[in-house]
């Protein structure tokens, strides 16, 4: 291709190549030191866990942002390890959704995942309070047969 063009562009070519080699290179010795900002941001991803009390979507959203920031570095992370990276970030409230998800090779984008672990959260504090207010009488017969219901809590042992 060099060969059919003249001798003056073929120097402006050759100097164009030059020139955007020299700028790539420039760039990686003194452009945003973008080292100390990944090294943080991976910091803070693999650090951050889901406080009791705190919101499963905020800290969903949070952990997404992290990762986006990363992408936004030069750093990907493939999704299965964002995935795991999220579920790790978990307490043990959310231990038997974990076993099923990966027994079950299960798939998600992390914004599905979020919505996944929400349900399940819902799900389980319903399934808690239901267990509690149904286990809170107990039937027990009296010395004259009849039934009489008494209060969990104040039975003794």
């Amino acid at each position: 291709m060099l060969g059919s063009m003249s001798n003056g562009f073929q120097r402006r070519f050759e100097e164009a190549i030059n020139a955007a080699n020299i700028y790539v290179h420039l760039q990686e010795l003194y452009g945003e030191q973008t080292c100390p900002l990944s090294h943080a941001t991976v910091n803070e991803l693999m650090t951050s866990r889901l406080g009791e009390g705190a919101s499963l979507h905020d800290h969903g959203v949070w952990m997404i942002g992290l990762i986006e920031k990363l992408v936004s570095l030069d750093l990907v992370i493939p999704n299965e390890l964002s995935t795991d990276i999220l579920l790790l970030s978990l307490p043990s409230l959310f231990d038997g959704f974990v076993v099923n998800f990966n027994m079950n090779k299960l798939e998600a984008t992390l914004e599905g995942l979020i919505n996944m672990l929400t349900t399940y959260e819902a799900t389980t504090k319903k399934e808690k309070h239901v267990f509690l207010v149904g286990s809170s009488f107990e039937t027990k017969k009296d010395s004259q047969g009849k039934g009489k219901k008494r209060s969990a809590l104040s039975k003794k042992h």
